[in-house]
């Protein structure tokens, strides 16, 4: 692959979408979320620099030691909250225990390219943690905040080996959103969206079977 020099730059945040891993690391659906506004990615790389011969001398790395995501949506319903932390929803009542243990989840969103391609993000394992509640009083025109989840992400398989991210860029020759999204969430049944989604699917559309 020969490398371009042209000049690119990403932004925006969009088509959020996550899946529940089981006990065996599977996912058998996926769900998309709209409302995302913000969304944050963090890897943690610990690099140790050894000194010899009076001066530095070789520099050792730990590996991927933690992977944090950011997510600001605009609201986090009821159907998101049982799925990330297992609260029980009973007749449009959350109810949240004391011991409770949030599940294992895929998520992915995407970023665009000032050439008009995407930039696709996939993390493979993590728990969020529960958001908090921010409102305040209205003085004229709505102005509402986002609320914010913090997830932290492991492997995916084999503990040394396994996969902590993905990211797929459609700008480059090969790329192939249903194999990115087969390798984000294995072969799912299929796709859903929230109620109030104003479009049913992204510009992809996967429906593993």
């Amino acid at each position: 692959m020969t490398a371009s020099n042209a000049k690119l730059a990403k932004f925006g945040a969009s088509n959020f979408e996550y899946g529940v891993l089981d006990a065996n690391d599977k996912i058998t659906e996926t769900r998309k979320i709209n409302g995302l506004s913000q969304v944050k990615v963090e890897l943690t790389n610990e690099l140790k620099t050894l000194a010899a011969d009076d001066g530095p001398y070789l520099v050792l790395s730990g590996g991927i030691n933690a992977a944090k995501e950011t997510l600001n949506l605009y609201d986090v319903d009821s159907q998101m909250k049982h799925d990330l932390y297992g609260v029980d929803i009973s007749n449009g009542i959350e109810k949240y225990t004391k011991n409770f243990t949030p599940n294992y989840v895929a998520t992915m969103f995407r970023t665009k390219l000032s050439n008009g391609k995407h930039v696709w993000v996939g993390l493979l394992k993590g728990m969020f943690a529960l958001p908090g509640i921010s409102s305040k009083t209205q003085d004229g025109a709505p102005d509402p905040e986002a609320d914010e989840i913090e997830g932290n992400f492991v492997p995916r398989g084999d503990a040394d080996t396994g996969t902590i991210m993905l990211i797929g860029r459609e700008d480059v020759e090969g790329f192939s959103f249903e194999d990115f999204h087969k390798q984000v969430f294995g072969d799912t049944a299929a796709v859903t969206t929230p109620a109030n989604s104003e479009h049913s699917t992204s510009d992809h559309v996967v429906n593993h079977q």
